[in-house]
């Protein structure tokens, strides 16, 4: 009879062991509209419409938007300044960007995207975890943020880590 629990139970760890470890879908990767870029596979491309207006009177066109619906959105833009404007410095929308946020910011970095210096902003708006970073590369500026329910600093980096631009 001891045997038999011992056979019960080493088959039921093998089952659980090679049954019990279920995997992430395999990441994908968006190429098109002069970006590319890798983002989780349970994730889709979105309508990006609904995002156009998000870049307000700076203009721009909303390149692609990633992610689950009503969960986390990740947005990629090309800034387009209009007459009479210019294409800030990656300190001077910083410094923009604090003072438009107030007390909805939490925290910047410098960090190196698609091969060029650019700021990261961390905020919380509204209860949403908001991440965002801006560059400026051959005379274009770039946005790219990600809205969460959820803390989600790790994907955004994983994220904006692959992006490249054309």
């Amino acid at each position: 009879m001891r045997e038999i629990l011992i056979i019960i139970a080493i088959l039921g760890i093998i089952v659980c062991a090679s049954g019990c470890t279920g995997s992430a879908p395999e990441n994908k990767t968006y190429s098109d509209n002069g970006v590319s870029f890798t983002y989780p596979g349970d994730w889709d491309v979105l309508d990006s419409s609904d995002f156009q207006s998000s870049l307000g009177e700076v203009g721009g066109t909303v390149l692609v938007v990633v992610g689950i619906q009503e969960e986390v959105y990740f947005v990629v833009a090309e800034l387009v300044p209009g007459e009479d404007e210019y294409l800030r410095s990656p300190s001077e929308w910083l410094s923009y960007q604090k003072t438009r946020l107030g007390s909805d910011y939490i925290s910047d970095k410098t960090i190196t995207i698609d091969g060029v210096e650019g700021i990261q902003i961390k905020s919380n708006e509204e209860g949403f975890n908001n991440n965002y970073v801006y560059w400026k590369k051959n005379d274009k500026g770039h946005i790219a943020y990600m809205i969460s329910k959820e803390e989600s600093e790790d994907t955004f980096d994983s994220i904006v880590s692959t992006i490249e631009t054309s």
